[in-house]
C-alpha cells in the first residue's frame, strides 16, 4: 500500500492534484517520493521552506476537511493550514533567491494559522526539480495534469498580485489627489493638454498637473466612479451632458469642433469609396464602446446611406471592417488595417494621407444636426449616444478638489491656438459655465 494512501482525501481536495485518478496519483507520488513532515498541535509557524534548495511545502493534512472555508473557484488559494496550501513555490521555480533585489519586509506578522492549532499539520516537501523530472511514460499523464494545475495556481497568484498592486496604486493616487491637479483628457486633445501642463507645472509647482489621457467614455466612467478628477476634457460634449449632468457636473464649455476622415497610404477625397470597398481592403477605428472617436467612426458609416443608398451596409458588413468587437482586453484591438476612420486633427498632426468625407458623413456641420440625429450608437446597456456635430468639451466636476486651480488650467488650455492643429472653431456654454 502507498504511504500516501492515508492522505488521499486531503490530496484530492488540493488544486495541485485535481483531475488525477486515485491510483495514478498514488503511483506518481510513490515514484516522486516527497518527504512528509509533521508540525505537532500546539506549535506554530510553517517550517521546512528552503529557498536556497528550492523546497516548498504542500499541506496534505491540517485543518479538518469539514472546517475548510468555501472557495469560489478551484484556483482560489486555500487558507493557511488547509490541505493544498502551498508555501514558497514561486521562488523554487524562478530561483528568486539569486536575485540582487533586497528582501521585501512585510508589514505585520506573516499570514499563518492560530498560534496553537488543535490539530497536527502534515506537510509534503517538494521542489521544482521534483515536479519536472521525467519518471517514465507510465507517469507522464498524471504528471502533466499536476503541472497544468501548478501553472494554474501560479497564474492565480500572479492575478492576485496584479490586483493588489492595482488597488495599492489606486489608493496611493487618492492619497496624492489633494496635492495634485488631476486632468483627464481625451486623446484628441492630448498634445495641447500636455503642452498646457508643461507650462502650468513651471508656474504652479505647488499643484502640479497630472494628465491622464484616454477614451472619453472610459474617463467619464472613471470620474463618476470616484477617480481623482479636477478637470475633464472630453472629445464629445453629448456624453458630458448625458452621463454627468446634473449629478456630477453643472455645465460645460465647448472648445472646438472636428471632422471624421479616413487615413491611409494613397487615399484621397476622390478614391476613398473605391479603396474602402475593395475586396482586400481593411479599415478600423477606435473602440466605439469607450471612445467617441470610435462610435463617431461607426456613425459616419451609418450616415453613408444619406450620401449613397446601400453604402452603409457595404461598409459596416465589409469583411475587412475591424473594431466592432467588445471586450478586446487590456491592449485593445491590435489588428492592423490599411485605413483608419479618425479625427482630421490626427493626419494634420502626422502628415499622413487622408480623405475628406462628404459633410453628411463627417459630423462637422451644425446645419446638418437634424440629419445626424437620425442615427445613434449604444455604448452600453444604459447609454445610447445620438449623432451630433462634433463638439469637444470641458468641465470641472462637482467633486473636484481644486476647482479654482482647475479653472485656471482650463483658461490656459482655452487660450492655446487650435486651428493650426486642424480643430474647427466652435465655442458655447451648456448649463452653468464651469469657469465662473
Amino acid at each position: 500500500m502507498s504511504k500516501y494512501q492515508e492522505y488521499l482525501a486531503e490530496l484530492k481536495s488540493a488544486t495541485l492534484f485535481q483531475n488525477i485518478e486515485d491510483e495514478a496519483l498514488l503511483n506518481l507520488l510513490d515514484v516522486m517520493n516527497p518527504e512528509i513532515v509533521c508540525r505537532k498541535a500546539g506549535t506554530s509557524g510553517i517550517p521546512f521552506i528552503d529557498f536556497e534548495k528550492g523546497l516548498f511545502n504542500v499541506v496534505v493534512k491540517g485543518k479538518p476537511l469539514e472546517k475548510l472555508e468555501t472557495r469560489p473557484d478551484i484556483y482560489n488559494m486555500p487558507k493557511p493550514n488547509e490541505p493544498g496550501m502551498m508555501m514558497g513555490e514561486i521562488p523554487c521555480l524562478s530561483e528568486m533567491h539569486k536575485s540582487r533585489a533586497p528582501l521585501v519586509k512585510l508589514k505585520g506578522p506573516p499570514p499563518r494559522g492560530p498560534k496553537h492549532d488543535d490539530f497536527d499539520l502534515y506537510l509534503m516537501l517538494m521542489s521544482g526539480e521534483m515536479l519536472t523530472k521525467f519518471y517514465g511514460e507510465q507517469y507522464a499523464d498524471a504528471q502533466g495534469k499536476m503541472l497544468r494545475n501548478f501553472l494554474g495556481i501560479l497564474a492565480q497568484k500572479v492575478t492576485d498580485v496584479r490586483r493588489e498592486k492595482s488597488e495599492a496604486i489606486t489608493n496611493f493616487e487618492k492619497e496624492l489627489a489633494p496635492y495634485r491637479l488631476n486632468v483627464l483628457c481625451a486623446g484628441v486633445s492630448m498634445r495641447l493638454v500636455f503642452a498646457a501642463a508643461e507650462q502650468w507645472n513651471a508656474e504652479n509647482p505647488e499643484y502640479p498637473a497630472v494628465v491622464t489621457p484616454g477614451g472619453s467614455v472610459d474617463l467619464i466612467r472613471d470620474c463618476i466612479g470616484g477617480a481623482p478628477c479636477d478637470l475633464l476634457i472630453s472629445a464629445d460634449d453629448e456624453i458630458v451632458r448625458s452621463m454627468m449632468m446634473p449629478e456630477y457636473a453643472a455645465g460645460y464649455r465647448i472648445w472646438a469642433g472636428n471632422k471624421m476622415v479616413v487615413t491611409g497610404e494613397g487615399i484621397s477625397s476622390d478614391n476613398w469609396e473605391e479603396r474602402l470597398l475593395a475586396d482586400d481592403a481593411t479599415f478600423k477605428h477606435h473602440d466605439p464602446y469607450g471612445d467617441p472617436g470610435g462610435y463617431r467612426a461607426v456613425m459616419s458609416m451609418l450616415l453613408a446611406d444619406a450620401y449613397k443608398p446601400g453604402l452603409s451596409d457595404k461598409l459596416m458588413n465589409h469583411p475587412g471592417h475591424i473594431g466592432m468587437e467588445k471586450e478586446t482586453g487590456p491592449f485593445g484591438n491590435m489588428k492592423q488595417a490599411k485605413y483608419n476612420f479618425i479625427y482630421r486633427t490626427v493626419p494634420i498632426a502626422t502628415g499622413a494621407d487622408y480623405a475628406e468625407l462628404p459633410p453628411i458623413m463627417d459630423l462637422s456641420d451644425p446645419e446638418l444636426a437634424d440629419e445626424y440625429a437620425k442615427i445613434s450608437f449604444a455604448i452600453d446597456e444604459h447609454t445610447e449616444v445620438p449623432a451630433t456635430p462634433i463638439a469637444h468639451a470641458l468641465t470641472v466636476p462637482k467633486a473636484s478638489l481644486h476647482k479654482e486651480a482647475a479653472k485656471e488650467f482650463a483658461r490656459l488650455f482655452l487660450s492655446m491656438v487650435k486651428e493650426s492643429d486642424g480643430f474647427l472653431p466652435r465655442q458655447s456654454i451648456v448649463g452653468e459655465d464651469p469657469l465662473k
